[in-house]
């Protein structure tokens, strides 16, 4: 199990968020269609989750006119696609016609920060906060890039200012949590991840988190209760005994370990491997 310090896994903020299911539209692309009708058809494709078939009604449209607007629905149906290179490259056209295109510089400041690009998406965060200083995505972004660099107590300001503008969003209040356990505040930690599981009980991040504190506390019996309440008691034991190998606790991670492959001797072929580093570890540590 490893913890996470999630950014934002589907904006509601962008056309075609999430879309469902592909359904193919029709790929009637006439030169003689006016640019507006082209986007049209580009934006029905996207809602659809035709993203393929919208990539190419974008780029017609965008050989006809290009427009900032154009290039980032096309930003979106090549990220929907899985391209991140070529999403950027369009978001980054958009900002070559528009640099105030807020979207836009949303969308590649999150790239940066995702791929723990601190110089980069610190650039483009505070263009975005420039033209919008509310806006708890950019908040928030720059509270995990603090955290990158250990500046712990400036990253929860940053998460505070994204709570107090976003107040309901388990997500931020899980990563507020985690950049307190990453400063050592176990105890304020435990709190905001409860928190984050009160405003949404299946967020299975935060719940892993909580976790990682208990453990951490060495309270392996409440920690494994709650892996098990989401349902895989094999993988709770599994995950525990893992948190209690990472912690040096090899005794337990081993006790823990054994319990997950005697649930599951043919399946959890994850928990075997740990236990042979447990043991490893063991039988170094005796010399």
């Amino acid at each position: 199990m490893k913890p996470l310090v999630m950014l934002v896994a589907c904006l509601p903020l962008f056309l075609g968020a999430c879309a469902a299911t592909p359904t193919k539209t029709p790929h009637v692309l006439s030169g003689e269609a006016r640019p507006d009708t082209v986007i049209q058809k580009g934006d029905a494709a996207a809602m659809t989750g035709d993203h393929g078939a919208a990539v190419m009604f974008y780029k017609q449209a965008l050989s006809q006119e290009p427009s900032a607007a154009t290039w980032y629905r096309l930003g979106l149906a090549e990220h929907h696609l899985d391209e991140p290179e070529r999403a950027m490259w369009a978001f980054k056209k958009a900002l070559e016609l528009d640099p105030a295109h807020g979207a836009s510089l949303q969308r590649v400041a999150l790239h940066y920060t995702a791929r723990a690009k601190v110089e980069e998406a610190s650039s483009y965060l505070e263009r975005l906060l420039a033209l919008d200083a509310d806006n708890w995505v950019a908040h928030n972004a720059r509270g995990v890039l603090a955290d990158l660099e250990q500046r712990f107590d400036e990253a929860a300001d940053h998460y505070s200012v994204a709570i107090r503008l976003h107040s309901g969003s388990a997500l931020l209040w899980n990563n507020l949590g985690y950049s307190r356990y990453l400063a050592g505040d176990f105890i304020l930690a435990h709190r905001y991840f409860e928190y984050a599981l009160q405003l949404d009980s299946s967020y299975g991040t935060a719940r892993n988190n909580l976790a990682l504190v208990l453990a951490r506390q060495l309270k392996y019996a409440e920690a494994l209760a709650l892996m098990v309440s989401a349902g895989d008691e094999v993988a709770a034991y599994s995950d525990i005994g893992y948190l209690a190998f990472r912690m040096g606790h090899y005794a337990r991670a081993e006790a823990f370990l054994t319990e997950a492959i005697r649930r599951s001797p043919t399946y959890n072929s994850q928990a075997y491997q740990n236990r042979a580093a447990v043991r490893a570890a063991i039988r170094a540590e005796a010399g």
